[in-house]
């Protein structure tokens, strides 16, 4: 199932690029011959139907569920000369070893290694901002603070923790809307393509005191940023038709280069799928699927320390390209709640929280045990 799932994302991914590279640039008439064939399809069913075909963008920040859950990004377009500032805050557990779908104790993994992760933190606070260009372009910046804590256990049986903390990598993007249409029978849909950046500010030589020594440079999943220039290209399609609305995004991640310590990055592509329900004019729930798979590391690090003795044992499975890719699939709960307008601003406050229903990991790494989500949205 998993391969077929990623077939489908890159096959969605790649196509988006040859989209937009191939769009005209003139963008008052960017997709009206692409999609005018669609619009006179559609047009003809409405009126068999004694309805009427209704071209527009459908973005109605009245509603709660008018954006995805909060762990989803870049999930919708703006109208022209609207402003959307968000705030999240994310928050993952990791907890205990696992290789491929199989558990490991810590004794298990000291086996092969002279140090074991035990169980890691990350917390993310996410500033983004989103403006509507025109009707057809949204823009898009975001900007993390980041900030992890690993703790470790050697064959002696001492236990400590590593911390690094700082800015992560900014990403830009422009969501191009591709098509938006809306009948009373079949509700509204909406489609665009997600197309940016990934540009390196996160830091890549984080250093803490271990055992080893002060000031020792950290392995690669306490590494704040890729250290590369990322493209991130996408499809997003969601809907609504009375109190239910729902919607799916493929997005990917596609190093380019090698950065600055000889390595790059596996590439990343993610699937979410989402439903919600409208319960009320101010209040909405959500659950999501979201399918994730990211390849290991090419290259190495050659500052980074990876074996350790006489003997040369491997030091820490974290220290070790070829075990960090992996696979999951997320279900996560969420809830959506719209503030009364004030001053002409349309505020919604989101909370999603969920765990893996599935993880295979090219390990021994540890795995996720949930994470949860926080957000504050404001548009103006």
């Amino acid at each position: 199932m998993t391969r077929s799932i990623r077939y489908l994302c890159f096959g969605l991914i790649v196509g988006s690029v040859g989209i937009v590279y191939a769009l005209p640039p003139a963008e008052g008439a960017l997709l009206d011959g692409l999609m005018g064939g669609v619009e006179e399809s559609l047009g003809k069913k409405a009126d068999e139907k004694g309805e009427r075909l209704i071209i527009g963008n459908f973005y109605q920040a009245e509603r709660p569920d008018s954006h995805a859950p909060i762990g989803v990004m870049q999930d919708h377009t703006h109208n022209k000369g609207e402003f959307m500032f968000t705030y999240r805050y994310m928050y993952m557990y990791m907890d205990k070893m696992r290789n491929g779908t199989d558990n490991l104790s810590s004794n298990d993994v000291l086996k092969d290694f002279a140090v074991t992760p035990k169980n890691m933190t990350t917390q993310m606070h996410m500033f983004s901002a989103m403006y509507g260009l025109n009707d057809t372009i949204t823009l898009m910046a975001m900007l993390p603070y980041v900030m992890k804590e690993m703790e470790h256990q050697n064959r002696a049986g001492v236990n400590f923790t590593t911390n690094s903390s700082g800015f992560g990598d900014t990403k830009l993007a422009a969501l191009w809307r591709l098509y938006a249409f809306e009948t009373p029978s079949i509700g509204s849909h909406r489609f665009h393509l997600n197309t940016g950046v990934s540009l390196p500010t996160g830091d890549i030589n984080p250093t803490d005191n271990t055992p080893l020594g002060n000031n020792s440079l950290l392995p690669y999943p306490m590494r704040l940023g890729s250290g590369t220039v990322d493209l991130l290209p996408g499809l997003t399609y969601t809907g609504v038709r009375n109190n239910v609305s729902w919607g799916f995004q493929a997005l990917g991640t596609v190093r380019l280069g090698y950065n600055q310590q000889g390595y790059k990055e596996g590439n990343q592509y993610k699937v979410n799928s989402w439903g919600a329900y409208r319960w009320a004019d101010w209040i909405s729930t959500s659950a999501r699927l979201n399918w994730q798979q990211w390849y290991n590391i090419k290259r190495e690090d050659g500052q980074l320390q990876t074996t350790v003795g006489p003997a040369q044992i491997p030091l820490v499975p974290t220290a070790d390209p070829d075990r960090q890719g992996g696979q999951r699939l997320d279900l996560m709960g969420g809830v959506n709640i719209l503030f009364p307008e004030f001053m002409g601003l349309e505020n919604h406050l989101n909370v999603e929280a969920g765990a893996p229903i599935y993880q295979y990991l090219d390990g021994p790494q540890l795995k996720q045990a949930w994470s949860f989500w926080v957000g504050w949205q404001m548009v103006m």
